[in-house]
């Protein structure tokens, strides 16, 4: 009996039988996509934490599970040596950013198990060394403000972000308002620097400069819908468009030239205003809150400097003596200083 012929198979010449394999995902960085994908975080702050933890990746060139306190502290001693885009080395404040976003995850990855041992916790921060005073003093903000009166048709605009500026908002910040974000009575700070979004009530003389503005956007014929941006540009090529930051730096720039004033930029009014809340005696949880500040040590540097300015106005006032000049020095009153040299006269006369 004939048995049945099999059904053949039939193979290409050269080619492989089973369908190659893809490449092996990278496990290690999907960790840190995991972390960025969980993580609350702002946009910008989410790409300076990627950068970072991409830099000591690349260096390490290992599994995150095999990393030792070793090299978490070869790496320090790595971005000591690395030179700054200014020339020198990083600043210790720049070091010290990287070594906080390596112990945020690799302690991320401790709490998920993916790791068993955290590398991080040793590692110490570098001191850094204490930061000169970068408040303006009153007759320098005033120099600014005085400034305007020579900025033709931008000069109601310019206004109005210099009044922002000294409520304590950063330059992006001022440049990424919208419309909608001031509600007459405040303005709604949104995608700040590390999360510090929040509400930042304005001052009379600032709601009165923004409705002024407003009001001239609509006589311009420019966009004035709640998405517009707030701040326009008026230069020739981007009239009406949104204002960057580098227009903010350059006005604030443009201003301190024209008051002779030196290293004025515009983080300087928001030391200027976190010191003088302070100064004035507001609560410094409040004001810490106010100008959306979240570290304690960050906001020191503030309340020290209100704590000494409220002690040399404490001691110029027990001595009689006049307020100091900008540089710290004591200016004697001489109305005060002519009582003391005639109570002297008195006195020395009479022991005659």
């Amino acid at each position: 009996m004939l048995r049945e012929m099999p059904q053949p198979k039939f193979i290409e010449v050269g080619q492989p039988a089973v369908p190659p394999s893809a490449p092996p995902a990278d496990l290690n960085w999907q960790r840190v996509e995991e972390f960025l994908r969980v993580r609350e975080l702002a946009e910008n702050t989410r790409k300076v934490y990627e950068r970072q933890l991409r830099q000591f990746y690349e260096w390490a060139q290992k599994p995150w599970q095999q990393v030792t306190h070793r090299d978490i502290d070869r790496y320090k001693q790595h971005l000591k040596a690395l030179p700054s885009k200014q020339g020198g080395s990083l600043s210790p404040a720049t070091i010290n950013q990287s070594i906080n976003s390596l112990k945020s995850f690799f302690k991320w990855l401790t709490v998920k198990d993916y790791i068993s041992r955290n590398s991080t916790l040793t590692i110490e921060q570098l001191k850094d060394a204490p930061k000169p005073p970068k408040d303006l003093d009153e007759a320098e903000v005033d120099a600014l403000f005085d400034g305007l009166n020579y900025r033709g048709e931008s000069e109601v605009r310019d206004l109005a972000i210099l009044q922002l500026l000294s409520h304590g908002l950063r330059a992006g910040e001022v440049s990424a308002l919208n419309i909608e974000d001031y509600d007459g009575k405040r303005v709604h700070v949104l995608g700040a620097k590390w999360g510090s979004d929040g509400k930042v009530p304005l001052k009379p003389e600032a709601i009165m400069a923004l409705d002024s503005y407003l009001g001239w956007l609509v006589r311009q014929g420019m966009a004035t819908t709640p998405e517009s941006p707030l701040l326009v540009s008026l230069s020739r090529n981007s009239r009406g468009k949104r204002l960057g930051y580098r227009g903010i730096y350059d006005l604030v720039k443009e201003l301190a030239a024209a008051s002779e004033l030196e290293d004025v930029h515009p983080h300087r009014l928001r030391h200027t205003c976190a010191t003088s809340l302070v100064a004035q005696g507001m609560d410094s949880i409040l004001a810490k809150r106010l100008v959306r500040i979240k570290s304690d040590r960050v906001f020191a540097r503030y309340s020290d400097r209100a704590l000494d300015i409220k002690m040399e106005e404490a001691f110029d006032e027990l001595y009689g003596l006049s307020s100091r000049d900008s540089d710290g020095e004591q200016v004697a009153d001489l109305s005060v200083a002519s009582d003391l040299a005639l109570s002297q006269t008195t006195v020395t006369e009479e022991v005659k």
